[in-house]
């Protein structure tokens, strides 16, 4: 049996509910697609709660590892996690875990605990628009009869120099196009675009620039 652990995300709607559909975003969408078809079980890496089944019913909260200047610019007040007592609490949780563990997290979540937990660690793109189509490419490959490994060393494999990539792009004035952002900022020269900031919309680093965002 195959096991995936994927790591919980800032975006996260109001109420209590389980904790599956508590978040959302581009790149939780893709993941949790891969994982469901391409695992046995899988479960979720808390800030907050810790190595949580799917089901489990929590509230929505505002924590992570280190300060997060994004926390203050929404007006939410950030609570810090207490990194030695979490990480003990996932270490105890992970092993009644007996099967083969695919850790599909981010080094802030799994730093503390890799010394101490069974399974490997699928390394994870640095933003989230290349994050995205790792696994969305991953679950097509799974699908056209690829095996675990091969999919799994496909999301771990670096991208080469400037991995951003073709997006379609909307405005509500300019409508949509598709392509880099580079070149978008070439195509409207009047609207005085800031290329860096287009470029971390590319990325997933940013919602928008100017009012051009990525079309989901």
């Amino acid at each position: 049996m195959n096991i995936a652990i994927v790591n919980c995300v800032n975006k996260k709607h109001p109420g209590k509910q389980q904790a599956q559909d508590l978040y959302y975003g581009m790149t939780w969408d893709a993941k949790i697609a891969f994982v469901k078809q391409a695992y046995d079980e899988w479960y979720i890496l808390s800030a907050k709660y810790g190595l949580i089944h799917p089901t489990t019913i929590i509230e929505p909260y505002n924590m992570s590892f280190r300060p997060d200047k994004r926390f203050l610019k929404h007006g939410l007040t950030q609570e810090l996690v207490d990194i030695k007592t979490w990480g003990i609490n996932v270490i105890n949780a992970s092993k009644s875990l007996d099967n083969e563990i695919h850790w599909h997290v981010g080094n802030d979540y799994f730093n503390p605990i890799k010394n101490n937990v069974k399974g490997i660690r699928i390394k994870q793109m640095p933003n989230h628009s290349a994050n995205t189509k790792k696994y969305k490419d991953a679950l097509v490959m799974y699908n056209e009869g690829k095996t675990l490994e091969e999919c799994v060393e496909y999301i771990s494999k670096p991208l080469p120099k400037n991995p951003e990539s073709e997006h379609t792009w909307i405005h509500d004035v300019y409508g949509e196009w598709y392509g880099k952002s580079y070149y978008l900022w070439k195509q409207y020269p009047e609207q005085k675009l800031d290329q860096a900031c287009l470029r971390k919309v590319g990325f997933g680093k940013a919602n928008q620039h100017k009012g051009w965002r990525i079309k989901h």
